[in-house]
């Protein structure tokens, strides 16, 4: 239900009656990267409803950013071909967080595997459902200036990727566009944005 505020402002007033009571799960198939389950959910009506949704681990996206000699700041990111859209994407580094693993430490790993960079000052942005329609997952976000030494990647088997250094400004103007179109990486960069404008007391502000 929207409500008017006294101040003119619009906003959602809490509605308990929305919310639905699981009732059973059942696991339809399960692959390499996530499960297929068949949930039966009870409505704020009282009926029986069967939704599909998927299982999978949780996830990180870091932000790793280098300097030069002179002062300019640079994203390292990572190009791949992704088969979902068909096409390379360039990309933060990120993965799976593995089981008996913190985010923290996944995001440490997956930064060193895919760059051969370690980062100091790793700082959590943010974390967020990737799409909470269907998965229960989180995304857990993290920045990190990198050291200058470089080690050799560790990739998997499957995964052919290449890293390279983007100076910031150029993706923070193409960000949203191809290759750097993944839903994911806006989202990150966007806590990027809002922790930098916070450190420098400034805010956003859309005519």
């Amino acid at each position: 239900m929207l409500i008017m505020s006294k101040e003119g402002s619009i906003f959602m007033q809490k509605n308990p009656s929305l919310s639905w009571k699981p009732v059973s799960t059942k696991e339809i198939c399960t692959t390499r990267v996530f499960t297929v389950n068949e949930i039966t959910s009870l409505s704020p009506d009282n009926e029986i409803k069967t939704f599909s949704t998927l299982s999978a681990p949780e996830w990180v996206i870091v932000i790793p950013r280098i300097t030069d000699t002179k002062g300019q700041h640079y994203f390292l990111m990572v190009k791949q071909w992704r088969h979902g859209s068909a096409h390379l994407s360039i990309e933060f580094p990120g993965g799976v967080v593995d089981e008996g693993e913190t985010p923290e430490q996944a995001a440490r790993r997956e930064l060193l595997e895919e760059t051969g960079k370690t980062g100091r000052n790793l700082t959590l942005l943010g974390e967020v459902y990737p799409n909470p329609a269907i998965m229960g997952n989180k995304s857990h976000i993290y920045f990190a200036d990198c050291e200058s030494d470089t080690q050799a990647q560790h990739l998997d088997e499957d995964e052919f990727l290449e890293a390279e250094a983007v100076p910031v400004e150029e993706v923070l103007n193409k960000m949203g566009t191809e290759p750097y179109d993944h839903a994911l990486m806006c989202t990150a960069l966007f806590f990027y944005q809002c922790n930098r404008a916070h450190k420098l007391g400034k805010i956003f502000h859309i005519e």
